[in-house]
C-alpha cells in the first residue's frame, strides 16, 4: 500500500510537533523550511489537521501550531485512515466500470480485510512511539 503525499506531509508535521515542548509552537514557515515542502501544501495540511482536532493553531505575534492531546493519543492506524480521506483506499471497483463486479468478485473484500489488518497493526502504536532520541542531528540545530 502506498500512502498519499498529503498523509506523508501530515505525519511529518505531527511527528515534528510531537517532539516540541508543550509551550513551544511552530510556524508554517518553520515547517516548510524543515521539510523542504511548499508553504502552500502545508497550509492545506495544517488546516485539515486543525479542523480534525489534531493540532491547535493560533494567529498573531505569539501564535503558531501545537500538537493536540487527541493526536498524541490516537492510534497510528486511525490517524493514517483519517489522513488518507478515502473510503476505498486500496481499490475502488466503482471508479471505472469493472467487468468483474457483477460476478461475485472477492478481490475488494480481500483487500479491505488486509487494509483493516494494516490499520489494526499500526494502532498498536501512537505518535509517542515515533520519537527520535537526537532531533538535533536530524535538523542540524
Amino acid at each position: 500500500m502506498k500512502l498519499n503525499h498529503f498523509t506523508d506531509f501530515s505525519m511529518r508535521v505531527l511527528m515534528y510537533l510531537n517532539k516540541k515542548d508543550d509551550a513551544d509552537s511552530s510556524s508554517l514557515d518553520e515547517l516548510a523550511e524543515r521539510f523542504s515542502i511548499s508553504r502552500n501544501h502545508l497550509v492545506k495540511v495544517v488546516q485539515f489537521l486543525s479542523n480534525n482536532g489534531l493540532v491547535l493553531t493560533k494567529r498573531g505575534k505569539n501564535g503558531g501550531i501545537l500538537i493536540s492531546e487527541k493526536a498524541t493519543q490516537m492510534g497510528l492506524g486511525d490517524l493514517i485512515n483519517l489522513l488518507e480521506q478515502d473510503e476505498s483506499p486500496v481499490i475502488n471497483c466503482n471508479a471505472k466500470p469493472c467487468v468483474f463486479s457483477s460476478h461475485s468478485c472477492k478481490l475488494k473484500s480481500f483487500l479491505d480485510i488486509a487494509y483493516q489488518a494494516f490499520l489494526d497493526s499500526l494502532n498498536k502504536n501512537s505518535l509517542l512511539d515515533l520519537k527520535f532520541e537526537d532531533w538535533n542531528s536530524i535538523f542540524n540545530v
